[in-house]
């Protein structure tokens, strides 16, 4: 059965797309039947620079662009990891894991680090 993971930041340019990108590669590489979706309550018209160049430099394609999140998109999926949305602007009652990662604009590296460490844990948890 194939698993529906959401992946939320509040612009879906930045730290969700870079979580679902780590956490496909992981998926992948576990043989784990998976399927990344990103999403935001206040996407941007495009990815952020530096995390099209983060991606393109690490030899990852770009696979997602920024949308508006949706009652649809919660409802579909089977795991919602929200980083740093307000739960409010987020349609949904579902549990979400909340992932505290710091600022790509405060810390850029610290913040990709964290999110790959997080995106292969949550990968290995469901793998199992």
């Amino acid at each position: 059965m194939t698993v529906t993971v959401l992946f939320l930041c509040p612009h879906a340019a930045g730290k969700s797309v870079l979580a679902a990108t780590y956490f496909q590669s992981a998926a992948a590489r576990l043989s784990l039947d998976a399927v990344a979706t990103v999403a935001g309550p206040e996407p941007e018209d495009d990815l952020g620079p530096r995390v099209r160049t983060a991606l393109h430099d690490q030899g990852f394609v770009e696979r997602w662009t920024p949308r508006l999140v949706t009652a649809v998109d919660a409802a579909g999926a089977d795991v919602i990891v929200n980083i740093g949305c307000e739960a409010s602007t987020i349609p949904t009652d579902k549990p979400m894991i909340e992932w505290d990662v710091p600022l790509l604009t405060d810390d850029f590296q610290g913040s990709m680090t964290a999110i790959h460490d997080l995106a292969e844990s949550l990968a290995r948890s469901l793998s199992k």
